[in-house]
């Protein structure tokens, strides 16, 4: 009530393109031999209250579940974009960090590779409504978790519960372009480990 009418940003009740009842909860993230910690960056090109927010989301991901645990979102000039960048790594000990191959994103791939931070360049295909169209279907299914508490929680979730209808979008494409790009780097030791006793088995019938 008070983002409809204090901030003209009213949220459905029920969610637009992404429904309430699918958005799941979190008290601890479970324990698990192999967790993958990610960060998605939606960068901005410029500092300023008119300008968009700079966004990371930081991801714990277990048994292809997704666990957001942290969402930062500033507006601060490259350099100090780069510092947080840099920071937000260190203290989330991310195995990957996503960022979009546009605008300011191609130096801020460049500095944090230099750091030996390990970055991916992303890509993204389709249009803002498209990309949420496409991994929505992860939030139905009851894969993408949500912790019961944080600060950042309710601005969160105002965003993506009313976009495509929503002032701002940046949380919502750090997100989507998460869980688009989420390579698991547990598959090809899987597939190796599978290979290896298949090739032992022939051996023995040989």
């Amino acid at each position: 009530m008070f983002a409809a009418q204090y901030q003209q940003a009213p949220v459905p009740p029920g969610g637009a393109m992404i429904k309430r009842k699918w958005l799941q909860r979190y008290d601890d993230v479970p324990l698990a031999k192999h967790k993958f910690i990610l960060q998605s960056w939606d960068t901005a090109s410029k500092e300023g209250g008119a300008n968009d927010w700079s966004v990371c989301t930081t991801w714990s991901i277990v048994n292809n579940r997704f666990y957001l645990l942290d969402v930062t979102r500033q507006r601060v000039s490259y350099t100090e974009l780069r510092r947080l960048a840099a920071k937000l790594h260190r203290y989330s000990g991310s195995h990957q960090v996503l960022i979009e191959e546009a605008g300011i994103g191609y130096g801020l791939l460049d500095d944090l590779q230099s750091q030996g931070i390990p970055v991916r360049g992303v890509r993204p295909e389709g249009d803002k409504i498209v990309r949420l169209a496409l991994q929505s279907p992860k939030f139905e299914a009851g894969l993408v978790y949500l912790p019961r508490q944080a600060s950042w929680l309710a601005d969160f979730e105002a965003e993506l519960l009313s976009f495509p209808g929503g002032r701002n979008d940046d949380q919502v494409d750090s997100t989507t372009q998460a869980l688009a790009n989420y390579e698991s780097p547990f598959a090809n030791a899987n597939i190796t480990r599978v290979m290896q006793s298949i090739m032992s088995g022939m051996s023995r019938e040989y």
